[in-house]
């Protein structure tokens, strides 16, 4: 057989189905909608998170000690559901940006801004909360957290360097 292999290069897919064979082109209008409908997935889940994270704080004070208490638990990992459906809605006003094909321009810089500080703040519940429940994964959940957060922090700093060069090259002739 000519087409055995599924992949044939520049993005492109090859499957066969009914002796016909068929391409598939990965585009990058694709891959914002994958990423829009993934936000969309994050938001479902954090919705469910919300009606299924007092049983789960429960099993975690059933298993681990619980100087803190049911309710500021559940408190604090209400906060951190919400902290991180904002983060998400922020993400998706970057991603519409980038579809519209506007890509480095300020309002980016802001929402990247954003959206670490956003990440630094769920760190920061996350830590008090490790400290306050004593519960050690709370502290590696904490700092993966805060390492995204720099690590947009620098892709911030990166998109502000590129709209300064990219508004010297408009006022160029």
């Amino acid at each position: 057989m000519e087409n055995e292999n599924i992949f044939s290069g520049h993005g492109s897919v090859c499957f066969q189905y009914n002796r016909k064979v068929m391409y598939f082109m990965w585009t990058k209008e694709l891959s914002v909608l994958l990423s829009k409908g993934l936000i969309f997935l994050g938001m479902g889940l954090a919705a469910a998170v919300c009606i299924w994270l007092p049983d789960c704080i429960a099993y975690l004070e059933d298993y681990y000690y619980k100087p803190l208490g049911h309710l500021p638990s559940c408190v604090m990992g209400y906060v951190v559901v919400a902290m991180l459906c904002v983060l998400l809605v922020f993400l998706y006003m970057l991603l519409d940006n980038i579809s519209k094909k506007k890509v480095f321009v300020q309002k980016n810089v802001g929402l990247l801004r954003r959206i670490s500080w956003c990440c630094f703040a769920v760190s920061a519940v996350i830590f008090a909360w490790g400290i306050m429940s004593f519960l050690e994964v709370a502290f590696l959940v904490g700092f993966t957290v805060g390492f995204m957060g720099l690590v947009l922090r620098i892709l911030k700093n990166v998109f502000e360097e590129a709209v300064l060069i990219k508004e010297e090259s408009d006022y160029t002739i």
